[in-house]
């Protein structure tokens, strides 16, 4: 049972780190313009008080020469190249890891893992459509039947995306889909809310 828990938590810490690592790329500002914003104060006593933080955080009020903020802009970038190297080092350590785990396993508890991890993948992707569904329900107003009729367009679009086939236009397929999609979502919400839907979803591509 001991070995269980071990394979089963390893691995899903590994799904969770290169999920962040994958994501990595997105959270550390990589302009100028994100390194000069910073909407929302930091917590008190937690790690964003840091001195350097800070100074991202306040450049534009600090009125930083020219050079200054070329340099400022050089160590962001270099902090981005460092950080990624860092993520791809852990990940190829933990994927050696968890092979040297498999090895061990017979070939009917591999089997049994891999049902484990598609069941944990298809749990937290449920949860993930869930919340995204929640978040549009609340920006649009969405009634409960919009709002179960958005989840159910996720949900079926998850599906084909998964289907699609090795060779096969992969962001062509990707952009049918989301147009047959959106053709569903526009007879549910009506004309309106639709038009807004879709200035959000566009907002939100645009920042992954």
């Amino acid at each position: 049972m001991k070995i269980w828990i071990l394979i089963f938590s390893t691995a899903l810490f590994v799904g969770g780190t290169c999920l962040g690592v994958a994501l990595q790329p997105k959270l550390v500002p990589v302009a100028k313009a994100e390194t000069k914003i910073d909407s929302a104060p930091a917590t008190a006593g937690g790690p964003h008080n840091s001195r350097e933080i800070s100074v991202h955080r306040f450049a534009s009020e600090l009125d930083l020469s020219g050079e200054q903020d070329r340099e400022l802009d050089a160590l962001l970038s270099d902090s981005q190249e460092e950080t990624q190297a860092l993520g791809r080092a852990m990940k190829a350590s933990q994927d050696k890891t968890r092979e040297r785990i498999v090895s061990l396993l017979s070939p009917d508890q591999k089997t049994k893992l891999d049902a484990l991890m598609a069941a944990e993948r298809q749990k937290r992707s449920d949860s993930e459509i869930s919340r995204t569904v929640g978040t549009y329900a609340k920006v649009l107003g969405l009634s409960d039947e919009q709002a179960q009729a958005l989840k159910s367009a996720m949900v079926e679009a998850r599906a084909r995306r998964r289907e699609i086939k090795h060779g096969e236009d992969w962001q062509q397929a990707r952009k049918t889909i989301r147009e047959e999609q959106n053709g569903k979502l526009e007879k549910s919400f009506g004309p309106e809310k639709y038009k807004r839907y879709i200035e959000v979803s566009e907002l939100d591509r645009s920042d992954r």
